[in-house]
């Protein structure tokens, strides 16, 4: 980013020459570092070697500078209007920055006028109603409000969600889960939750590159050799991004690798442990394994919420359940989804 300090000018707009003596300082601006340096002091000769290596400089991808404490006695001096220095007009703003504020001032008066978004509440509502639309939309809305100059990956995150968070599918449902739990864990940096939303809408592709049957069949009636290729689609996913082209961040491309993987080592591809483990990959296993568990894609037979509560809370070995997700994000998982008193009282009984 430019220092706001100084304004560049054209070579031409100094009208230099030979032992001309400027009343203001003259700055050189390197556009490798972003950063402005005096070249020469005010009241000084500027001498045929400096004015030889001003023209280098320039010639280089160098800039001329200008402080802009001393911007009227440079106009003044070489009789330039402020409009011909193309530094010092206003840059309009991107239509994407003022898509952002007016969203970010959507959000706000959403929340005056509803309340402020409580994510039990929501998931309670979701696994109740079988409806995950309404909190697939606050992700969507939240994603919507990220800056845009933060990352590549998190400006791809607002993007796909725009395009995608529109309706209530499996994909979705793991994304907001995923990208809700991260929030609950204290992952509230846009920049992870960016890669963590990206990841979670690809982290499935792999899918595409296997037989049909492996993503129909429960995982649990699998046999050694279908599970062995099932295993093989983080790998599948990480391929078809390298020939897509697409560029995401390093993190995201671990996360989406990752989301086997479990805090003991007992997951996969790599069977990484604890702190080997990037901690937003744990965040989309544990969304993921839930609504796998509860849809009825490990055991053949959809599971209720309240039953997976239990038995998360109570640490059950049901077949098929997977536990390993590290403390922070069990801890966390058992207190968001435990959401409501009917949950509590079923869980009583």
């Amino acid at each position: 980013m430019r220092d706001l300090e100084f304004f560049t000018i054209q070579l031409e707009q100094l009208k230099a020459q030979e032992n001309i003596i400027f009343p203001f300082h003259l700055y050189v601006y390197n556009p490798q570092n972003e950063r402005n340096s005096i070249f020469l002091h005010a009241n000084s000769p500027l001498t045929k070697d400096k004015l030889e290596f001003l023209v280098f400089i320039v010639g280089k991808g160098g800039e001329a500078a200008i402080s802009i404490n001393q911007k009227k006695t440079f106009l003044a001096d070489r009789n330039i209007k402020e409009s011909e220095i193309e530094a010092l007009q206003e840059v309009p703003e991107h239509e994407f920055i003022a898509r952002r504020e007016k969203r970010l001032k959507e959000r706000e008066k959403k929340t005056e006028t509803k309340g402020k978004f409580h994510f039990k509440e929501a998931l309670s509502n979701a696994s109740k109603d079988d409806n995950y639309l309404p909190l697939i939309r606050e992700t969507r809305d939240e994603a919507l409000t990220f800056d845009y100059t933060v990352s590549h990956t998190v400006s791809l995150a607002s993007y796909l969600a725009e395009k995608l968070l529109t309706e209530d599918n499996y994909i979705n449902r793991i994304t907001a889960l995923a990208f809700q739990l991260a929030k609950g864990c204290s992952m509230n940096d846009p920049t992870a939750l960016g890669d963590l939303l990206c990841a979670s809408l690809m982290s499935h592709l792999g899918h595409t590159q296997m037989n049909l049957l492996y993503s129909q069949k429960a995982q649990l009636e699998m046999s050694d050799k279908e599970r062995r290729e099932y295993k093989k689609h983080p790998g599948l996913t990480q391929h078809l991004l390298k020939k897509s082209g697409l560029i995401i961040s390093e993190r995201c491309n671990k996360i989406i690798y990752q989301h086997h993987e479990r805090f003991d080592g007992g997951g996969y591809p790599e069977f990484k442990q604890g702190q080997f483990i990037e901690p937003l990959s744990l965040v989309l296993g544990a969304a993921a394994h839930i609504m796998e568990y509860t849809s009825g894609k490990i055991t053949g037979s959809p599971v209720a919420m309240v039953s997976v509560i239990k038995n998360l809370k109570e640490k059950n070995l049901t077949p098929g359940l997977e536990l390993e997700f590290g403390d922070t994000i069990y801890e966390s998982l058992i207190y968001l989804l435990d959401t409501n008193k009917e949950a509590s009282d079923d869980l009583a009984a």
